[in-house]
């Protein structure tokens, strides 16, 4: 009789976790919004190469700075069937050289973000911008 209660218990213990961990998952992506996968760890970059409008550029080396810079990039949910439009232009381009010699670009403005080629509504808006506007490029807002 125990080994029948230990069945019990197992199956449906197993089925109550699975349903709870999709569940978290779908309220954390409502909430939160999808996050951008292919953003590269701090070990694994070598300089990242700002571009702030096709204009201004700044090549970032510094640890710190690198560091600072992936944290900003996972800031870059996406929403799940977001809207977007397509005449918009990016403000800035994000082009990761990695140790191994390959590049990672990302490219984002204040409402989408291009990932291998692909646009994607931001779910956070203006804030990716923001920080490496406020950071890194010495802009004046009117």
């Amino acid at each position: 009789m125990k080994q029948k209660s230990y069945k019990f218990f197992s199956k449906y213990t197993i089925f109550i976790i699975v349903v709870s961990c999709v569940l978290n998952g779908m309220i954390w992506i409502v909430f939160h919004g999808i996050p951008i996968v292919g953003i590269p760890k701090v070990e694994e970059v070598e300089s990242i190469t700002i571009y702030y409008n096709d204009v201004q550029q700044q090549e970032i080396v510094e640890k710190e700075k690198i560091e600072l810079l992936i944290k900003a990039s996972n800031l870059l949910n996406y929403k799940f069937l977001g809207k977007i439009k397509e005449e918009e232009q990016p403000i800035i381009c994000m082009t990761y050289h990695l140790k191994n010699g390959n590049d990672v670009m990302i490219k984002a403005n204040n409402t989408t973000v291009w990932r291998n080629e692909k646009l994607y509504e931001i779910k956070q808006k203006d804030i990716f911008v923001n920080i490496v506007e406020g950071i890194f490029f010495d802009i004046e807002k009117e």
